[in-house]
């Protein structure tokens, strides 16, 4: 009995822990790579933890806009800067989120300053940061940037 409760378990647990193995972490040479490969596109990075009340209220509206501007050339790119990994996903999932999600080094927190969270970043097409700072953005702020990021 207890063989079968170890394996039924273990069948349970490999899709979390599989999902887990698979977020990958990037450093800020990885980062980098994430943003040059998206160039001529508006990105957003957004640095997100499991435990904020505030990034929990922003994300839904990141997936919203995310469905509104995917295919007008806007990118956003979700940052957990937590310390466990295998919350993140099943967060990720409840939460509908709908684009590309990385855990950030601690290097990368770093090399953007990041005292507090939601920390947002705005990447213009040519790949210039033109907005940075912590705080929940609204939706409506949120679509009015990506409106002028797509007009420059």
């Amino acid at each position: 009995m207890k063989r079968l409760s170890l394996a039924l378990l273990l069948v349970l647990l490999l899709p979390a822990l599989a999902s887990a193995a698979s977020l990958k972490t990037l450093d800020v040479k990885g980062l980098d790579e994430v943003v040059a490969a998206n160039k001529g596109k508006a990105i957003m990075l957004n640095f997100f933890a499991t435990w904020c009340p505030p990034c929990r209220k922003e994300i839904p509206d990141l997936v919203k806009v995310h469905e509104k501007y995917a295919d007008k050339g806007v990118v956003i790119i979700g940052l957990s800067v937590d310390e466990d990994k295998n919350a993140v996903p099943g967060f990720l999932q409840n939460l509908g989120v709908n684009y590309p999600a990385y855990m950030a080094d601690s290097s990368v927190a770093r090399a953007f300053g990041i005292s507090s969270i939601p920390f947002n970043v705005f990447i213009n097409k040519k790949g210039n940061v033109v907005l940075a700072g912590s705080g929940l953005v609204e939706h409506k702020d949120l679509v009015e940037i990506f409106d002028k990021l797509l007009e420059d």
